[in-house]
């Protein structure tokens, strides 16, 4: 994993055109969005979690980068009765955090965690997982919330925190800048807040970029790319640390039209309940055909691999003198 360090550096370059093509996509009919249906986005997302290998991916940057990058620069002194205040937005069913919390718990052995997610669901999920992590986690304390964080918010908690992530759920926020500085001014001074997000330019960005009827829905910002925080870090003058981590996405059995869970990746990929059925022939053939395109994937072997590199956000925030 390549790392780069940036401290306020201006990153405005092509986003005017950015928001006007995204203006221009609100305009635009839409098909019906997968956010809209629990059930149906928690198996298409179990689907694309499996092909993309993204837990492994997330395993290994936990135990490669995440403790010198966020463990480690936590400037933070706590007593021996004192617990160290975590924050997990959108968390889902919990495995990411869980693996944050042991390194966390290598430096702090008495943690206090807060999860902050919508879905009942995946809240059952996080708890039963947690349960089996009981060893690992002795030390930890849960206190799950089914909130958005513009339910959250609102509720107006004034807890502070030492660490708090944001892994791949910031499209799912009704304003983003609002949201980032919203976490952000719920740090510490010397806390740390970690955000993974999509990179740009990446090839699914490209296959959502030519295809605006998937944009504009209701639920979701699939344009959010970690070009968007990067340019509101330097704009606010907040200093970041930037991970890069090349991934892709097996996307073979989208092309397989016996497979069911080729119709739920392409289902996730698309953001669309039901693509295939949702959508009109020659707008599918159209669409397939540009995924499987050398603008958007690359053939290894037999597989058809789609590029969705990632970035890991890390901002601790300054501490305040007098």
């Amino acid at each position: 994993m390549a790392v780069s360090t940036t401290c306020t550096l201006t990153r405005t370059c092509c986003h005017a055109e950015t928001k006007s093509r995204r203006e221009e996509n609100m305009e635009t009919k839409s098909l019906p969005s997968l956010f809209n249906n629990q059930d149906h986005y928690d198996k298409a997302f179990k689907v694309f979690c499996a092909r993309s290998a993204k837990f492994k991916t997330y395993c290994d940057w936990v135990d490669g980068v995440f403790s010198e990058a966020v463990v480690g620069r936590l400037q933070v002194t706590l007593d021996g009765e004192e617990e160290l205040r975590v924050m997990g937005v959108g968390s889902g069913s919990g495995e990411m955090d869980c693996l944050m919390l042991e390194q966390l718990k290598k430096r702090f052995p008495l943690i206090n965690n807060r999860v902050v997610d919508p879905s009942q669901k995946l809240l059952v999920q996080y708890k039963a997982f947690a349960q089996t992590k009981a060893h690992q986690l002795h030390g930890v304390k849960f206190d799950f919330r089914q909130q958005t964080i513009e339910q959250y918010q609102e509720a107006g908690y004034v807890t502070k925190f030492h660490f708090i992530s944001a892994v791949h759920s910031m499209y799912y926020v009704d304003n983003f800048d609002s949201s980032v500085m919203y976490l952000y001014d719920l740090l510490i001074p010397g806390g740390a807040l970690l955000v993974i997000l999509r990179q740009e330019n990446t090839g699914w960005q490209r296959f959502l970029d030519r295809f605006p009827q998937l944009y504009g829905r209701a639920g979701c910002d699939l344009q959010v790319t970690s070009r968007d925080l990067l340019n509101l870090l330097d704009r606010r003058g907040i200093p970041y640390t930037q991970y890069h981590q090349p991934t892709s996405c097996d996307i073979t059995k989208c092309f397989d039209e016996a497979s069911e869970e080729g119709s739920l990746l392409v289902d996730f990929l698309t953001q669309t309940v039901h693509f295939k059925e949702a959508a009109a022939e020659d707008e599918q053939r159209s669409m397939m055909e540009y995924l499987a395109s050398s603008d958007c994937s690359e053939r290894k072997n037999e597989a058809i691999l789609l590029n969705i590199p990632l970035d890991a956000v890390v901002i601790i925030k300054q501490q305040e003198f007098n």
